[in-house]
């Protein structure tokens, strides 16, 4: 398996960046309904952060895909970076929002929707969680997985050249 997005934890932050993006459009749907009648901070963030996602997940992938091979993994883990703050910082402002007074007092155009309010907080939390666990397994697979070839390096190779001469010619002369 050469490339990350052959790799199991490439498929596995690729299901993750699907649940994120889901979420997303769900937390979008809810939020572009209340911003007709409530043109509040807590809902308009939430709402660009729920469009800016799907943005930046499909140009994220796009540019790994077509990228050199050194650089394929990077985009995908600086839009995670990103995603997972702004996701976090859009479930503190609903939580602050929502759950700082009863639900019934805190009105979404005029009507009472709690349930609603508690769908989108849930929602932004997923995406944020499912940010968070994309970037780690990016993390765990640049650390650990990361084919040999992928850090190539001219000296890097030039100096495992000299080592498997260098291992022949020792064989040749019986040292080892």
């Amino acid at each position: 398996m050469s490339s990350f997005h052959s790799h199991p934890l490439g498929i596995i932050t690729l299901i993750a960046h699907c649940l994120q993006c889901a979420s997303a459009l769900i937390v979008l749907g809810i939020t572009a309904w209340a911003v007709r009648g409530t043109k509040n901070l807590t809902v308009i963030y939430t709402l660009v952060i729920s469009v800016l996602t799907p943005v930046f997940f499909a140009v994220a992938t796009g540019l790994s895909c077509t990228g050199r091979r050194r650089t394929r993994p990077l985009p995908l883990f600086l839009a995670d970076i990103v995603l997972s703050y702004l996701w976090l910082t859009a479930f503190i402002f609903l939580a602050q929002n929502f759950n700082a007074v009863n639900c019934r007092l805190s009105r979404w155009n005029g009507e009472i929707v709690c349930s609603r309010q508690y769908a989108a907080e849930a929602f932004s939390f997923i995406a944020f969680f499912a940010s968070l666990m994309s970037l780690l397994l990016q993390y765990l697979y640049a650390l650990y997985y990361n084919p040999d070839d992928y850090n190539f390096h001219p000296h890097t190779m030039e100096q495992t050249q000299a080592r498997q001469n260098l291992q022949g010619n020792l064989e040749n002369a019986g040292v080892m």
